[in-house]
């Protein structure tokens, strides 16, 4: 806080010093003119009766008389030639028209006493020894104000610094959880918010990532672990037609592995932000045609009926690469689960476009409707290719419906299955 204050302490008072004294010569020269004329009013009185009792004396006999009348004027009067003064153009004019000529800040006036060369001077009395320092305490009183203000008015802004340099040092302490709680008045209450909406982003990726380390570990250990027994196995059969067998057993595997870590690197590439989404303007009904295609093998080889049930919009803006993965999870996931039928529709809502997948499967409980798009998440426990899955593809629906502005949700199907609602924002 010691240096803070200082630091504007400083500032101020050189600044308002500065300040003052700008002004105070910027108004000099503004009001020059009008200053000299009041000046001259308030001496020409006196300088009028002085040059009065001059007047017709001339020599020693002016100089006695001058000396005469000094006792009764607080001022510092004197004869002085023309030539000594060294008079300026304007000076000589204003004598000619028998005004005073002020000199010295307006400390010393010149009159003209008869149109001679001689010339009287009159200065006012010097200011008191003292001046200096009532203008230095002056000062000094200016700059102890200024202080007890400025400490006043720094005080809650250091606290509030204090706290928030506080909480910056336990968070690089790894106390991922700290937030900072300020008063409404606080002038740094939106910097602070900004650091909770931070610390609360930083706390939820790393939670994630240790999440998605733990569950990546975990789901590569079976696939790793097939395969580690599949070539042992291999390396004890004598007959080599049932080689094939493991073979192809091995390159299942493979193909889940292959599978698992694409899920895991588009998941990753959105989930941190490392994919710049870049949409285009499409034909709609071309594009669901196609990625139904894509499917439509799988949904036939475990006698699921795979249909499209409309296509509302004639364009749709997208990015078409990842949309059409989220789209195929969303299938896929359908034909895993449905008994008989899967029916996928592209629609317009309002300033929204939606995809609905709805099945005829056994649904989802309403406590498990968040917990399905979060990774590696399943709410049976069957490991099988057929119905367990990785638990990457409906976080991989989430991340890139939010990627486009949107949202993904799942009810009841009108068949008492799943119905998913994926829904993206339209741009302009």
């Amino acid at each position: 806080m010691l240096r803070l204050f200082l630091g504007l302490f400083l500032v101020m008072t050189v600044g308002l010093v500065l300040a003052l004294q700008a002004v105070e010569h910027t108004f000099n020269a503004l009001l020059d003119s009008q200053t000299q004329d009041y000046n001259r009013e308030a001496v020409r009185g006196q300088a009028w009766s002085l040059v009065d009792h001059l007047q017709g004396r001339q020599g020693a006999e002016r100089e006695q008389k001058l000396d005469s009348l000094r006792a009764h004027y607080g001022l510092s009067l004197g004869l002085v030639e023309a030539d000594q003064l060294a008079l300026t153009p304007q000076e000589k004019a204003e004598l000619a028209r028998n005004l005073l000529v002020i000199r010295d800040d307006y400390t010393q006036f010149i009159s003209n006493i008869d149109g001679g060369s001689q010339l009287l001077s009159i200065k006012l009395p010097p200011e008191p020894s003292l001046m200096p320092f009532y203008i230095t305490a002056a000062y000094m009183m200016l700059a102890v104000l200024i202080g007890i203000v400025l400490f006043f008015w720094v005080r809650p802004h250091w606290r509030d610094l204090e706290k928030l340099r506080l909480a910056a040092e336990r968070f690089g302490d790894n106390d991922l959880s700290v937030r900072i709680q300020l008063s409404r008045r606080s002038n740094i209450r939106d910097l602070a918010e900004h650091f909770n909406l931070m610390a609360a982003r930083i706390e939820g990726l790393i939670a994630n990532q240790r999440e998605l380390t733990n569950a990546v570990s975990h789901e590569l250990r079976t696939p790793i672990a097939r395969l580690s027994f599949e070539l042992d196995q291999l390396k004890q059969q004598p007959d080599a037609s049932q080689n094939r067998e493991l073979i192809a057993d091995m390159y299942a595997d493979l193909g889940e592995l292959e599978e698992m870590v694409s899920e895991l690197l588009t998941y990753a590439s959105l989930e941190h932000g490392a994919t710049v989404i870049k949409r285009e303007n499409i034909h709609a009904a071309d594009w669901l045609d196609s990625v139904v295609g894509s499917v439509a093998l799988e949904a036939e080889a475990v006698g699921v009926q795979l249909s499209i049930a409309g296509c509302q919009v004639d364009t749709v803006s997208i990015e078409p690469r990842f949309m059409a993965r989220a789209v195929i999870n969303l299938l896929r996931n359908a034909i895993r689960y449905a008994e008989q039928r899967v029916e996928v529709s592209l629609l317009r809502n309002g300033d929204d476009y939606e995809v609905r997948v709805s099945d005829d499967g056994p649904g989802v409980p309403l406590e498990g409707r968040e917990k399905i798009f979060e990774p590696f998440s399943r709410l049976d426990a069957s490991r099988d290719r057929r119905t367990g899955g990785f638990g990457l593809g409906l976080a991989l629906v989430r991340r890139v419906s939010q990627s486009h502005g949107g949202q993904v949700e799942v009810g009841d199907s009108v068949w008492g299955g799943a119905l998913f609602r994926m829904t993206w924002a339209h741009l302009d």
